[in-house]
């Protein structure tokens, strides 16, 4: 256990003591953002690093109650932006951990029976603007136990 915390710890000394590249005014290194019917569920709160302008690890906190019970999410991922600018196509995946209520109900579109992590693929274009705004659109299907959920959502926020 002594040696992963080492590990960890030596990691992240080195990646503070990387190097700041020259970036252009229009890159930014973060990213807050609300997203709705995407990876989180229907709605939720992200936070985002950017890594070499090109690399995205994302995770947040979401609810849902309208295409799957009423519960809690917790997305997290990983993306690639190709592209140059301010557009990029991007591409990535990740999980989301949801924790439903225990009232089954059959009003829902996707009906899951229990909590469970459920994986998540992005395939979308995204906008990064020179003071920050933020856009995507993506289809983000989800893979659960039940089977492939077809999904699509909107992010909306700011990059600094």
């Amino acid at each position: 256990m002594s040696k992963i915390i080492a590990v960890v710890l030596l990691s992240c000394v080195l990646l503070g003591a990387a190097p700041a590249s020259a970036q252009s005014y229009y890159q930014k290194e973060a990213s807050l953002y609300a997203e709705i019917f995407g990876t989180g569920g229907e709605i939720s709160a992200n936070f985002e690093k950017i890594i070499g302008g090109k690399f995205t690890f994302r995770t947040g906190v979401g609810l849902t109650g309208i295409s799957f019970r009423k519960g809690y999410t917790v997305p997290f991922g990983m993306s690639v932006l190709l592209g140059k600018d301010r557009n990029f196509i991007e591409l990535g995946g990740g999980g989301t951990w949801m924790d439903f209520d225990d009232n089954g109900t059959d009003d829902v579109l996707f009906d899951l029976k229990e909590d469970q992590v459920v994986g998540h693929a992005i395939a979308g274009y995204r906008f990064i603007g020179d003071y920050g705004l933020t856009y995507r659109l993506a289809f983000t299907p989800a893979f659960t136990k039940d089977g492939f959920k077809p999904m699509g959502g909107a992010a909306f926020g700011y990059s600094f």
